[in-house]
This record gives C-alpha cells, sequence and structure tokens, in this order.
C-alpha cells in the first residue's frame, strides 16, 4: 500500500491531510506569480507543508484507503500505522522519506523533521491543465524608436518648408489635390451614413429596453407575498462516522442503538463507494466545529469515531 499516493489525491480535495502519530500535510492556496529573474509567469498553485503536531487521527487517510482497498476501517488504520512506523525508522536511521509529488523529510541535527515540498506537481484543482508560460518582456524604447514620424501638413512650419523646396510648381500637385478632395467627400458621406445608422441602433435600443421593463413589470410585479420560511441544508457537510457496515442491516441495528441512546440526530447515509453504509452521528456544516464534536464523541462514546466529508 502507497500512503504517499493516497495523501497527493487527498491533497487535490483537502486542506489538510493528517497522518494518525507522524504528522498532517497542509495545503494553502498561492496567487499566480511572474518570476522577473527566469521571465516566466507560474500559475496559481496549493503550496504544501508539514505539521508534526498534528497527529490525531481524523478518519479521513484512513477512509480514503478503506473504502479504496475494499476493506474495513479498522484494517486500513492497521495500514496506515505500519507505514508510520516504516517513516519512523527511516528517519531515525538517517534516511530522507522521498514522497512522491508531495516532498521530502528528514532530520535535521536537532532531531527534528525538516520537510523540502515538491516544485514538480500543483495540487490546487482550480489550475488543473495549467503550465508555466514563458513572459517575454516588452522594449518600450524600441518601440518608439521604429514608430515612423508623422509630418503634419497643416503646421505652418511644414508648409512653409514645402513651398521653400519648390513643390508648388510641380503641375502634378494639382491632381492629387483634386484626387484629394473627392477622396473627403466620399469618406464624409460614409461617415456621416455611419453617424445616421449608428443614431438609429441607438433609438431601437433604448426602444426595447423600455419595452423590456414594461414586460418584467408585468409580469413579475405579484404584489406582497406571503413569507416562506425553508430550512436548507447544506450541500456538504462533516459527518461524525460511528460505523460502516457491508450489510445494511447491521447499519439500521446500530441506528436504532443509536437513536435509543438519545442520538436523535443520528442517521444513515445513502451507500458510498464498494456498497459500504456509513452511520452517522450527527452533522455539522463547520469543520471545526465538526472536529469539536468528533473530539467529544471519542472520548465519551466511541474512540475509534471518524469525520467523513460529504
Amino acid at each position: 500500500m502507497q500512503l504517499t499516493k493516497h495523501i497527493s489525491n487527498l491533497l487535490y480535495r483537502y486542506e489538510c491531510v493528517t497522518v494518525p502519530g507522524f504528522g498532517a500535510f497542509l495545503g494553502t492556496p498561492s496567487p499566480a506569480q511572474l518570476d522577473t529573474e527566469s521571465e516566466m509567469i507560474y500559475p496559481p498553485t496549493k503550496t504544501i507543508s508539514f505539521n508534526a503536531q498534528l497527529q490525531s487521527n481524523d478518519g479521513l487517510l484512513a477512509n480514503a484507503i478503506a473504502v479504496e482497498q475494499q476493506t474495513t476501517y479498522e484494517q486500513a488504520v492497521r495500514l496506515v500505522h505500519k507505514g508510520v512506523v516504516r517513516w519512523k525508522s527511516m528517519l531515525h536511521d538517517g534516511k530522507t522519506i522521498d514522497l512522491e509529488r508531495i516532498g521530502k523529510l528528514h532530520f535535521n541535527i536537532e532531531k527534528n523533521v525538516v520537510f523540502v515540498p515538491s516544485t514538480d506537481y500543483n495540487h490546487l484543482a482550480e489550475s488543473f491543465g495549467l503550465y508555466a508560460v514563458k513572459a517575454q518582456k516588452i522594449d518600450r524604447a524600441k518601440i518608439l524608436k521604429d514608430t515612423p514620424k508623422v509630418i503634419d501638413f497643416n503646421d505652418q512650419n511644414n508648409q512653409n518648408q514645402v513651398d521653400i523646396q519648390g513643390t508648388n510648381s510641380n503641375p502634378l500637385r494639382h491632381v492629387a489635390a483634386a484626387a484629394a478632395a473627392a477622396a473627403i467627400g466620399y469618406f464624409g458621406y460614409i461617415a456621416y451614413e455611419d453617424y445616421n445608422l449608428d443614431q438609429q441602433l441607438a433609438q431601437e435600443t433604448q426602444l426595447r429596453e423600455e419595452a423590456k421593463q414594461e414586460v418584467q413589470q408585468a409580469v413579475f410585479d405579484l404584489g406582497e407575498l406571503p413569507k416562506l420560511s425553508i430550512n436548507t441544508v447544506p450541500q456538504e457537510a462533516y459527518h461524525i462516522i460511528g460505523g460502516a457496515f457491508a450489510v445494511e442491516s447491521n447499519a439500521d441495528r446500530f441506528l436504532t442503538k443509536l437513536q435509543q441512546k438519545g442520538f436523535i440526530s443520528a442517521q444513515k447515509l445513502a451507500p458510498y463507494s464498494f456498497g459500504l453504509h456509513y452511520v452517522s452521528l450527527d452533522s455539522r456544516a463547520d469543520r471545526k466545529k465538526a472536529i469539536e464534536l468528533l473530539r467529544q464523541v471519542q472520548r465519551t462514546e466511541i474512540s475509534d469515531a471518524w469525520m467523513l466529508k460529504r
């Protein structure tokens, strides 16, 4: 079993993945960045860090392994513990743990865990398919230098310069002047037609907008409606799972037992992957409150209870 693969997959969906008895990998979204030295633009990413102080089992990793391996939650917990023992042994032997797509772990001189994140993978789901692109620097001085010079014939200085050069004596000048006058007249006529067309379109747009407002008022002005109170249920919630059963009848009996104990909000969730039936003691929309409830349930009722976001 590869713990690294499961941790990496969970980091795409969650901001914290805890490895019980070892530590937690945290994902913090970071905005797009411009590297002026390498002239590269990097897309938004999720910066991965490691906290060795967070070691409590929240059930997330073990649940993912149980679903993927088609095994029980208890067996998945044992598999995680086995992997943690192997990692700790490697660290104490002075070896470096290479977690593919996540980073590397090793001990420093003070025997503290040092984590070096990998920069080759992006765990931000919103940036899937985005890659670093080359940023070409614009040389504004060169652009201004290459800008062609424009001569304004209305400028008196330019006109005097033309007269001095004797261009007025050129007979072709009169032909060019006549052609310019014809062109100005033609384009002036086109501009006038475009102006009339713009005015017509603006007037038609205003009339359509006024008609739309009248229709909206006529259709949707229903007067004062009676107030309706609806209890909405969030699309995603954090469920405190007391047990997962392959046989639905066992889940029903466990649910009845919880309700008899006073867990009036206990419920049986819809079958999950591989047909497992999860029984939830209660649910919370806020993750922090759900963790507080989980700790309380673990202390007073079910020590191996865990949390499921769904």
